[in-house]
C-alpha cells in the first residue's frame, strides 16, 4: 500500500472560506526532560533527563496549522508544543493515525459497546461487576459522533450483575430495524451497525419517548426487556474546554486511584494547565453542530459525571488528548467506548459537511512500540505510523515488522528493507495485537499513553543538534520561501522576519531559524514568532 503524506500546508484557506488565522509561537529551544515511559514506578518519571525534544509555547494556534503540525510529529500539552527528537530521545514516539473511513470494529470492540449499552438500559446494583476496582478491562474515553446532546434512559433495576454478551444480537437487531436489506451491500450494513451500536445507549429525549417508538418497532428489542422497568438517564455532551470543580474532583480521584499519584501533587493549577488551557481558538466549521477547537466530552449517568474526555476537533481529524473516568465504573471499559465514539465522531463531522471529500482521521497521539501501555492502539485498524525522516504516513502492517526487528532507537519506514535489515539488530517481537489477533485484549487503560510534557521540567540546551532531528530542516540552510513567508511580532506589530530587528539580532535570529526548521512547511504564511522580550 502506498504511503500517505502528512500535512498539506499549501492550502491557505479555512474550510469556511475565510483566511486561516495567524498562529503565534514562542521558541523555547531544544531541551531534555525526564521520561514518563521509562520509569518502572507507577505515576513517576525517569530520573535521567533522557527525553529529547524541541519545544515552543503557543500563544495562539489555528486548528488548521495544528493539524499540519500533528502530521509532522508535533503534539501539545496544554499550550506547550513539542516535537520529539526521534534520533536522540530514549523512547521513540510515532504519531499514529486511524483511517476512520476504512475502520471496522473487531468483535471484542463491538462487545464492549454492547455491554455498555446493556448496562445503561438494564441497570446494575452496587456490589455487582462494573462497580469498584478495575480488574482486567481496558479503559479510555473520548466523545464521538452522532447527537452530542443525546440523553438516555435505562433501568436502575435489580438486574443481577453486568449483562452478558447474549444481548449483543438483540441490540444489533435493533440497529437494523426499519433498514433491513437496503440493497447497498453487506459492507454498508456492517458500517451502519457499528456506528449505531456506538449510540445504542443514547436516548434522544430524557422522557424516553424516542426509545418507546423504537421499542415498539423492534420485536428483538422487546425480548431484551421486562415490563415495568424504569430507565436511568444517560448522556454524553460536548462543550468547550473549561474548568469546573466537578471535573477537577473526578480528575483528582482518577489520578490518585488509577495512576497512584500522591494527592498533594494533583492540583487544580496542574489540571487547568494541562487539560483546560489551550492555544486553539474555537473556529466555525461548515457544520452547525460542531466547532473546531478544544473540547471536553462529558459522560453522565443519572446526572453524575462518570467520565470526561479532552479532545481537539480539527480539520479532517479528531485528536485524542486525555481521558478521565470514575474508578467505580472500571469494568465498563469506558475508554474503549469513548475511542469508538470518537472514531464515529469523525464520520459524523464528515456527514454534516465539516469538510469535503472524506479522509477524516482519528489521531491517537503517540505510539511507542516498546511500551506495553501503547498496545491497545494497534487494535484499531487500518492505522498508520508517521515516518520520522520523511513526515510520511505508512500502514501499520508495513511498520510492525520493522519495529519488531529494532532493538532500540528510531525506526525508519521509508528506508529500503535490504539496507534497513543490515543496520538493525533483531529483537524479540512484542506480539502486538491488532495484526495477527485483532480481538486480543491487553488489559491496559487506553489513556495511559499520555505523560504530560511539562515545560517546568525542561533542561534547556543551547545547541540545536547537528544533524537536525529527523523530519526537521537544517536551520542554517532554510529554503528562501520558508524565511520570506515567516513573520515576527515586533513592538506589537506583525512584520516580515527578514525585515525585523530580530533578524539582525544574533540570538533571536538563531531561535527563529530553529523554530522554522522544526515547523517546516507547515508555518509558511501563517506563523508569527514571538520572542517574549
Amino acid at each position: 500500500m502506498a504511503a500517505q503524506t502528512g500535512g498539506s500546508p499549501s492550502g491557505r484557506t479555512h474550510p469556511t472560506g475565510f483566511a486561516t488565522p495567524v498562529s503565534i509561537l514562542q521558541p523555547l529551544t531544544y531541551s531534555a526532560s525526564s521520561c514518563g515511559y521509562c520509569s518502572t514506578v507507577p505515576g513517576a518519571r525517569s530520573v535521567a533527563k533522557s527525553s529529547k525534544s524541541y519545544g515552543a509555547w503557543a500563544h495562539a494556534l489555528s486548528c488548521e496549522m495544528y493539524k499540519d503540525l500533528l502530521d509532522r510529529g508535533w503534539r501539545r500539552s496544554g499550550a506547550y508544543m513539542y516535537k520529539p527528537d526521534m534520533a536522540r530521545t530514549c523512547c521513540s514516539q510515532y504519531t499514529i493515525s486511524l483511517d476512520v473511513d476504512q475502520f471496522r470494529p473487531s468483535r471484542g470492540q463491538r462487545q464492549v459497546l454492547t455491554r455498555f449499552a446493556a448496562f445503561v438500559r438494564l441497570g446494575e446494583r452496587r456490589g455487582q461487576p462494573g462497580w469498584g476496582p478495575r480488574e482486567s478491562s481496558s479503559t479510555m474515553d473520548v466523545e464521538a459522533g452522532g447527537s452530542m446532546t443525546a440523553e438516555s434512559s435505562a433501568t436502575g433495576s435489580a438486574h443481577p450483575g453486568l449483562p452478558t454478551f447474549e444481548h449483543e444480537h438483540q441490540l444489533e437487531d435493533e440497529a437494523k430495524v426499519a433498514r433491513h436489506d437496503n440493497g447497498k451491500g453487506k459492507a454498508k450494513a456492517v458500517e451502519m451497525d457499528w456506528r449505531e451500536l456506538v449510540h445504542a445507549a443514547d436516548w434522544i429525549d430524557a422522557d424516553g419517548a424516542a426509545f418507546a417508538r423504537r421499542f415498539e418497532a423492534s420485536s428483538a428489542l422487546r425480548r431484551g426487556f421486562r415490563a415495568g422497568e424504569a430507565y436511568r438517564a444517560n448522556s454524553c455532551t460536548l462543550e468547550p474546554a473549561s474548568y469546573t470543580e466537578e471535573k477537577y474532583d473526578l480528575y483528582k480521584k482518577y489520578q490518585t486511584q488509577i495512576h497512584h499519584e500522591p494527592e498533594d501533587t494533583v492540583t487544580a493549577k496542574g489540571f487547568k494547565r494541562f487539560l483546560v488551557d489551550t492555544p486553539l481558538e474555537l473556529e466555525p466549521t461548515c457544520s452547525t453542530s460542531y466547532q473546531y477547537g478544544s473540547h471536553h466530552a462529558l459522560y453522565r449517568l443519572d446526572g453524575k459525571l462518570i467520565a470526561f474526555a479532552v479532545l481537539d476537533i480539527l480539520p479532517r481529524a479528531v485528536s485524542s488528548v486525555y481521558f478521565v473516568w470514575d474508578p467505580d465504573y472500571a469494568a465498563l471499559s469506558l475508554g474503549k467506548v469513548s475511542a469508538l465514539r470518537e472514531a464515529a465522531m469523525v464520520r459524523e463531522l464528515e456527514a454534516q459537511g465539516a469538510w469535503e471529500g472524506g479522509g477524516g482521521r482519528y489521531m491517537m497521539g503517540y505510539y511507542i512500540h516498546t511500551c506495553p501501555k501503547m498496545r491497545y492502539k494497534a487494535d484499531y485498524q487500518p492505522s498508520y505510523l508517521l515516518d520520522p525522516p520523511t513526515n510520511t504516513f505508512y500502514p501499520w502492517s508495513e511498520c510492525k515488522p520493522r519495529l519488531d526487528a529494532t532493538a532500540s532507537g528510531m525506526t525508519s519506514f521509508s528506508a529500503p528493507p535490504s539496507i534497513y535489515q543490515q543496520q538493525q539488530p533483531p529483537t524479540k517481537s512484542l506480539s502486538m495485537p491488532g495484526a495477527a489477533d485483532p480481538d486480543a485484549s491487553v488489559g491496559m487503560d487506553e489513556d495511559e499513553d499520555l505523560t504530560f510534557e511539562d515545560d517546568e521540567d525542561l533542561e534547556l540546551e543551547t545547541d540545536f543538534p547537528n544533524p537536525p532531528p529527523p523530519g526537521c530542516l537544517d536551520p542554517n540552510a532554510l529554503p528562501i520561501d520558508v524565511l520570506s513567508e515567516a513573520f515576527v511580532i515586533q513592538r506589537r506589530t506583525l512584520m516580515p522576519l527578514l525585515l525585523s530587528d530580530a533578524w539582525r539580532d544574533g540570538e533571536m535570529n538563531r531561535e527563529a531559524r530553529e523554530l522554522l526548521a522544526t515547523v517546516g512547511e507547515a508555518g509558511k504564511g501563517r506563523l508569527a514568532i514571538f520572542f517574549g522580550r
